[in-house]
Formats: structure tokens, C-alpha cells, sequence
């Protein structure tokens, strides 16, 4: 299998004004036996959550890259990778400082393992066919502008898994900030009149054109009318 991928995440306005650093954080992981990559999303009233966030990405992709499987051990695994950073933040103090979400797939020859906490969206598209797509939605929390975290006490209850088949080759995980403009909602579906031309673009180009772009893309002052949030998209295509 032959995979390409690119990702950006980019400072919301609102972290700029108040001189706090981008809170999202990605990482993508590529191994002859498949790919794995992950985002998160710190909260923005953590003090830390830019840690958690990035602690959290890299502590699963490489527990994740060690033997990318789409199976039932691949679940305990990624259980297994957050129980870690869990274990590693609260050394340092409480874990409410280290909020985050996640958004993660695990994709090789068989199909793909979608795993998520909280917001964010993920979705996976037949690139043969737009109308072909599977969802992995945002879980929102109890009050407005609230979420879950792999740092609340009753996290395994909110990480859900989705099971993909191989037909859907591309996927895009967002963070919430990049989904208010990148995706459709009620429901929520790909736009073909911005995830369309982005993907064309990026499997065009090499990586370096394809990463600046897509960081223009997502600096581009119409995105700031939308979101004062950060930003990030990560494009991953098994061609």
C-alpha cells in the first residue's frame, strides 16, 4: 500500500491575542504494513493541554506503529497507549491541566480502525465516489462549547471505534476549529466544494508545495471570520 499524507495546524486568533501557543497538536506514523495518524485538540482552559495534546498523538502513533493491525489487539493497545499518558501527566499534576481530545485511524490493506474522544471529526471518503463517505462525529458534552477528554475519569466510556473498509482510501481528521469551515453538518458529510479541491491539489504536488498550501489554506483570513480556534487538517490518501 502506498500512502501519502500532509498536515497543518495553525494558531487560532484567539490564542494570538492572548500570547497562548496552539493547543492542537498531530502526528502521522508510516510503516511498510500501513499508516497511523492521530490528532488532538487541547482545551482551551487547561493550562497544559498543548502538552497532553502532543504527548498524547506521539505516545499513540508509536504504540500503534509497532504492529499496524486493524484487529481486536489493536483496540487494547490504543487503550493501553492512553492509559500511559495518563499515568505520565498526572506525575506531573492534576489532569484536568492536560485536557484533550483525540481523533485517530489506524489503515493498511485491510481496511481501517477509526478510534475518537470527543470532538473533532473524522471522515473517510471513496475517492472514486464523494457520496461514499463514513462519519466519525464530534461527541460533544452535557453544556454548550463543552467536550470529553482522555483525562476524565470515565474516558473509556467515550472512546468509540468505527471499523472502515478498504474502498475508502482517503480520510481528513480535523480538529473542531478547521471542521467549521472544512466539513457540511446536520449531517455531517464532505464538502465537495473544499475537501474536493484540496484533496486534488495535494496529491498533485509534492510534499513541501502540498504542506505550505495547505497551511495558507488554513491562515486564510476568511477561516478567521468563522473560527477564532485553532486550526488543524491532516490528508492521508492510500493511492
Amino acid at each position: 500500500m502506498s500512502t501519502r499524507f500532509l498536515g497543518s495546524a495553525i494558531t487560532g486568533t484567539s490564542h494570538l491575542s492572548k500570547d497562548i501557543p496552539c493547543q492542537d497538536a498531530w502526528q502521522v506514523t508510516k510503516k511498510s504494513s500501513g499508516v497511523v495518524a492521530c490528532l488532538s485538540d487541547g482545551a482551551g482552559s487547561a493550562v497544559h493541554s498543548h502538552i497532553g495534546s502532543r504527548l498524547l498523538v506521539d505516545t499513540v502513533c508509536q504504540a500503534l506503529a509497532q504492529t499496524i493491525s486493524t484487529d481486536e489487539n489493536t483496540l487494547s493497545r490504543i487503550e493501553g497507549a492512553i492509559s500511559q499518558v495518563r499515568d505520565e501527566v498526572s506525575k506531573q499534576g492534576p489532569l484536568s491541566d492536560y485536557h484533550a481530545t483525540l481523533c485517530g485511524i489506524v489503515t493498511n490493506n485491510n481496511g481501517s480502525l477509526v478510534f475518537h474522544i470527543g470532538d473533532g471529526l473524522i471522515i473517510g471518503v471513496n475517492p472514486d465516489d464523494w457520496s461514499d463517505f463514513v462519519v466519525s462525529e464530534p461527541e460533544n458534552g452535557e453544556f454548550a462549547e463543552t467536550t470529553y477528554f482522555f483525562t476524565l475519569p470515565d474516558w473509556q466510556s467515550h472512546l468509540r471505534y468505527i471499523c472502515a473498509p478498504e474502498r475508502y482510501k482517503l480520510w481528513f481528521l480535523m480538529s473542531d476549529g478547521a471542521a467549521s469551515f472544512s466539513a457540511l453538518t446536520n449531517p455531517y458529510r464532505p464538502t465537495e466544494n473544499f475537501l474536493l479541491p484540496v484533496h486534488q491539489y495535494l496529491k498533485s504536488v509534492d510534499s513541501m508545495t502540498g504542506e505550505q498550501a495547505l497551511a495558507n489554506t488554513l491562515k486564510d483570513p476568511r477561516t478567521d471570520v468563522i473560527t477564532s480556534d485553532d486550526k488543524t487538517l491532516v490528508w492521508l490518501f492510500n493511492e
